[in-house]
């Protein structure tokens, strides 16, 4: 879909888990009219005739004139050293014009280090210099004290610049750069720029829609609802923002709320996109079905027909992807199915929440927990499950992932405890409590076989290691245990296929290398013998 290149106006060319578990500015210094800056020691000039001939404007002149050298009588008194104590110097005048006259006292030294002077572009330079700041620059060459604030590089001052200047930039301009960087895939660029526009003026609703454009290319689907949104509360009339939103909704599996919001666009809408919507709606209806009638590999099918009819960024057809894996016992393909859907912070779960409602993201935190927990990454399963029942309290799913997450933590913990104290048959019936809530979890599964082989019971760990990876093949720590158990076995052949595999994925670790090697000289023997036989 094209970006908006015009302004404001009507039409713009522009559900349960319980399955799973078991029941839980400045002025110019100085101008052709103002006056010389004076010094200490200097006397003040004549004053110029008026260049106006008005008797307003003379009297005022003639008033500043007299108040000037009143002014420097006085200081040139307060100098005396019969006055002064000793002769040191006092607030002396720096700058006097026709409006104001400002005493150096009050200034302080403008040019002492480390003082602050905005939009100073080295003026001062240009200056005389005052007795003070004469007598402070002898003294810093011969006691070494700080030395004056450097000039800024000529690169600093010119980002200060364009910094200044960005601000006064048009935003349509602005926003015909956005363009721009969007046609040419630059989305974050392209974002940065309708930003800079809407900071500009926000009561433009195509900075806004073209921004949530920018933010849907790069995935932030929440983020650009929620700017659709914003485009729609500025002008409700505004026509490729409801376009907009309608493909929001139609990716995020809402055909219902697509279907709106297409009708709301004028004649930005064809009828194929009305197709799609009502497509989507009643593939979304046939995996609400499958997935009540817990029939896990058709629910598989219908996601993905759901998914090529244009719902690619439904966090709800993602969940049931991975609740079905997770039901089928392959929970490393729940966790690619679930993706990053569930791992996000509070503003997010919040902006959830606010678009679709408490329940379904409960139903996605839930999900997280329960893939986490099947994955081993027991304490974000925690967490996970805490925040689902935050955001959604009376959820069956959310109260059922965090009685998961817990019983499975608590029974790891207890064990991994009474295996260091060396008591492991009690360890062992601690993993089995926890295996009770979370039948195959393979974290529980390989350190029970890690007590099986401490206590010498290689078959039985054997049986518990091939549990373990039957659920989780990648688990790398189940198949290292499982190698160790075959070695003891006297099965080199499928210890060294195991070798073999690790060693793949860790080629630098020499523990397994010395294992591998061990096993083939094992096997080789083996073979040998089995020939002379």
């Amino acid at each position: 879909m094209g970006l908006d290149d015009d302004d404001a106006g009507g039409k713009s060319s522009g559900c349960g888990l319980g399955h799973l578990f078991r029941r839980r500015g400045s002025n110019s210094l100085r101008s052709s009219s103002a006056p010389a800056i004076t010094t200490v020691d200097a006397v003040p000039p004549k004053p110029k005739a008026a260049a106006i001939a008005h008797p307003l404007y003379n009297n005022h002149q003639h008033q500043q004139s007299n108040h000037l050298h009143h002014q420097h009588r006085q200081h040139r008194q307060s100098n005396h050293p019969s006055n002064n104590n000793g002769g040191a110097s006092s607030p002396a005048l720096v700058r006097a014009s026709s409006g104001n006259v400002m005493l150096y006292g009050s200034l302080g030294n403008l040019r002492a280090p480390g003082a602050v002077t905005p939009n100073r572009n080295d003026v001062l330079d240009f200056l005389p210099m005052t007795a003070d700041e004469i007598k402070l620059q002898t003294t810093s060459k011969n006691n070494d004290s700080p030395k004056p604030r450097p000039k800024p590089k000529p690169k600093q001052r010119e980002a200060v610049l364009c910094r200044a200047l960005s601000v006064r930039e048009d935003p349509e301009e602005l926003k015909k750069k956005g363009n721009d960087e969007y046609m040419a895939g630059n989305y974050v660029d392209a974002v940065g720029y309708y930003e800079r526009a809407i900071a500009v003026d926000p009561s433009k609703p195509a900075y806004w829609s073209n921004k949530a454009a920018a933010l849907m290319a790069q995935g932030r689907i929440l983020d650009a609802i929620a700017h659709c949104r914003e485009a729609l509360r500025v002008d409700p009339s505004f026509g490729r923002a409801h376009h907009r939103l309608g493909t929001l909704y139609l990716r995020t599996g809402h055909g219902d709320r697509a279907a709106k919001q297409y009708k709301l666009t004028a004649h930005d809408a064809s009828p194929e996109d009305m197709s799609r919507a009502h497509s989507v709606q009643a593939l979304v209806a046939k995996c609400d079905e499958s997935r009540r009638r817990g029939s896990w590999k058709s629910l598989l099918r219908d996601v993905q027909a759901a998914v090529s009819a244009g719902a690619d960024a439904s966090p709800k057809l993602a969940c049931y992807q991975a609740e079905a894996f997770l039901c089928l016992q392959r929970p490393e393909e729940a966790d690619a199915a679930l993706g990053k859907n569930g791992v996000c912070t509070e503003e997010e779960t919040d902006r959830h929440v606010e678009i679709f409602g408490a329940g379904s993201c409960g139903y996605l935190l839930a999900t997280r927990a329960l893939v986490d927990t099947a994955m081993g990454r027991l304490e974000a399963a925690v967490a996970a499950s805490d925040e689902a029942v935050r955001v959604s309290p009376g959820s069956r799913e959310a109260a059922g992932a965090a009685r998961q997450a817990q019983a499975v933590v608590s029974a790891r913990n207890r064990g991994n405890a009474l295996f260091k104290a060396g008591k492991l048959r009690e360890a062992c019936a601690a993993y089995e409590d926890g295996l009770r809530e979370h039948p195959g979890n393979a974290t529980l599964l390989c350190n029970r076989a890690a007590c099986r082989c401490k206590l010498g019971e290689w078959a039985a760990a054997l049986r518990d290691c091939d549990a373990a990876l039957g659920t989780r093949p990648s688990y790398g720590k189940a198949r290292l245990r499982r190698a160790a158990c075959n070695d003891r076995l006297g099965k080199w052949e499928v210890s060294v296929q195991d070798y073999e595999a690790l060693l793949r994925e860790t080629p630098a670790d020499e523990d397994v290398a010395t294992a591998l090697a061990h096993a083939r000289t094992q096997l080789g023997g083996v073979t040998h013998r089995h020939m002379a036989a």
